[in-house]
């Protein structure tokens, strides 16, 4: 997840930065290019013939490629200690361990990047497999690392094996293109090569990367066969430095004249409260002192690959890093690889209304007539069968439905793609998280095509707008405003702006929820037309908290998280007492009743107060002449 965390997911890096829990370091070429090909102990020359004495200059012999081999080893100057006996201690207290070593390698392959397609029978697509091969060991793994169809797979695999250094110290990963040519064979894709030799030695020690953090349990939990204070010692005397020392509770340590603590790394101390969790200060603080001196974290590496055939030529890229253990050790448990599962999620969308839908009727209503259609909202997600449907609205007027309707789409998100997963009995499918809105005519008779529609993408998608008349068609990513026509002259002083002063877009996924309003529109000809305006509520939520908060579709039971109360509707269908009832209807669950009523009461203090203007001059001057 360390790995995931740096290359998908930005919030679970936040996380992981926030818990202060160990990252690891992504090198975007080989590593070996970062630090002198590890050339700290041992360096390599290259062996070449020597040149004959008063030889004859069109010798056939002379002409060959003079390089016969590579010499591995170092060359130092040494000033003479007085003391004999001391010189031994001195020349060879830095020199590694000589003589044939064996080790266990353990190669972690995570991912293929834009791999070469070299199939002629295969468009712009590859079967790719893994293949490695370390002394007299090879492994075809086409049961269990083929992917079909992809050009970036994710192996997510590791393999365990043993070699002796310096006489086998060559590691060999290649891809291969499965079943690439007509007469099925298959084709070298490309191959990396990796000296174990020099990583074994190097005093920068990339056999194993270090963690950033002690963990003795949990998935970042130490995995190196030696202990932080045990490199730290080994490494001070391989460099000549005197063992460090370390105060009685362990946070702080003292090597080579300088003084380190622990609390300088530990930004907040409620993160390592957990003594189960957590190692001892002793070990967090060497640790952080290796760090400092700049020994090799926990890496992935992003290695090229090329054909021997053709040198120099990028076939693609691997993501991968190799751990190295004595073989006299017992090797930890390997770390997991598996990328992230992916998350049972629920999409809730409410659509409250429809305004200004431009809509169409069997027999034309004339001018100055209302266009009466019945109306309702389809609902679709990405991966589908069937759609979702809302009551129908009868009657509305002029395109302006009221809905309050409210739709659920289940489905499995996978984090690292970005994308749903829709489960296959070969092979999983992977598509946008894309929740398809249209407005449809009830009477299919008149139209079968929707009215208007709204393509949201789930990770990258449109806030919506706080004003019916901010939606706009410019918030749409695919929208291209269409070509003027000759006739049609900009004139800056005829156009008036509407529209939001900013656009912003959001991931739905993060922000969890939005509110507002959005176009509605369809495609005429090769361009987008605004057909109208929807506005909805969208929230995103994973299983767990849907159990916690039920819904139900529609305005069904629990209708709750929110509530959603009936849609108040007025139409033009009521003559005579049935417009006067659905009037008071209309008035009594508007939630401005309140104004009604008083404004009512108030006319009727009016009208009171009027009468009795109006009939004070009579009945004063019937008073004066009785």
């Amino acid at each position: 997840s360390r790995y995931y965390a740096m290359r998908g997911d930005t919030l679970l890096y936040k996380t992981f930065l926030h818990h202060e829990l160990p990252v690891l370091v992504v090198y975007e070429k080989e590593i070996e290019t970062y630090f002198n090909n590890f050339s700290d102990s041992i360096q390599q020359f290259k062996l070449q013939r020597c040149p004959k004495l008063g030889g004859d200059p069109d010798d056939e012999d002379d002409e060959k490629d003079p390089d016969i081999g590579m010499y591995k080893g170092s060359f130092r100057i040494y000033e003479l200690h007085p003391d004999v006996s001391k010189n031994r201690e001195l020349i060879y207290g830095t020199v590694p361990t000589v003589g044939p070593i064996k080790i266990n390698v353990r190669v972690y392959l995570l991912q293929g990047l834009r791999l070469a397609c070299r199939s002629r029978i295969k468009e712009n697509t590859c079967d790719p497999f893994l293949a490695v091969k370390l002394g007299s060991r090879e492994i075809f793994d086409v049961d269990g690392s083929l992917k079909k169809n992809c050009r970036d797979p994710m192996f997510a695999t590791f393999y365990n094996l043993t070699t002796i250094i310096p006489n086998m110290p060559q590691l060999v990963v290649q891809t291969w293109d499965w079943n690439a040519t007509e007469e099925g064979r298959d084709i070298l894709i490309g191959e990396t090569r990796i000296d174990l030799e020099n990583r074994y030695l190097s005093v920068k020690r990339p056999m194993c990367g270090l963690t950033e953090r002690y963990m003795i349990d949990g998935p970042h939990s130490w995995r190196d066969f030696m202990s932080p204070v045990q490199i730290l010692e080994e490494w001070c005397l391989a460099n000549g430095i005197p063992v460090p020392t370390y105060s009685s509770d362990g946070k702080r340590a003292g090597v080579n004249g300088e003084m380190f603590s622990s609390e300088e790394f530990e930004t907040h101390a409620i993160n390592y409260e957990d003594a189960t969790v957590w190692g001892e200060y002793k070990e967090r603080t060497a640790l952080y002192v290796l760090l400092e001196f700049g020994l090799i974290r926990d890496y992935v590496e992003k290695r090229q690959l090329t054909d021997p055939v053709m040198p120099g030529v990028p076939q693609g890229r691997i993501l991968m890093w190799v751990d190295i253990f004595p073989f006299s050790e017992k090797p930890p448990e390997p770390m997991r690889v598996d990328p992230p599962l992916p998350v049972e999620q629920e999409l809730r969308v409410i659509v409250f209304e429809v305004t200004n839908t431009e809509t169409i009727q069997e027999i034309d209503p004339g001018p100055g007539m209302e266009k009466l259609n019945d109306l309702f909202v389809q609902g679709h997600f990405s991966g589908d069968t069937e759609s979702q449907v809302s009551e129908t609205h009868t009657r509305a007027v002029n395109g302006n439905g009221v809905f309050n309707w409210r739709f659920k789409f289940n489905f499995q998100y996978a984090y690292l793609k970005r994308k749903v997963m829709i489960p296959g009995d070969i092979e999983d499918t992977y598509l946008d998280p894309i929740v398809t809105l249209k407005v449809m005519d009830g009477d299919p008779g008149v139209s079968k095509e929707p009215y208007g529609y709204v393509h949201l993408n789930l990770s990258y998608m449109p806030r919506g707008m706080a004003r019916e008349d901010w939606a706009i068609m410019d918030i749409i990513p695919e929208y291209e405003e269409p070509p003027k026509g000759k006739d049609e002259v900009y004139d800056p002083d005829d156009y008036t702006f509407v529209g939001p002063t900013k656009i912003t877009f959001l991931n739905l996924y993060k922000a969890k929820k939005t509110l507002g309003w959005w176009p509605l529109y369809k495609k005429e000809g090769d361009y987008l037309v605004k057909t109208g305006n929807i506005r909805m509520e969208l929230e995103v939520m994973n299983k767990e908290q849907s159990e916690k908060r039920p819904a139900g579709f529609g305005r069904n039971e629990p209708n709750a998280n929110p509530l959603i109360p009936e849609p108040i509707r007025v139409t033009t269908e009521f003559k005579g007492l049935q417009a006067k009832l659905a009037t008071l209807k209309f008035i009594w669950k508007s939630p401005n009743r309140c104004k009604f009523i008083i404004a009512i009461i108030l006319q009727l203090f009016g009208f009171i107060f009027g009468a009795l203007l109006w009939n004070a001059p009579s009945s004063l001057t019937a008073s004066l002449a009785g």
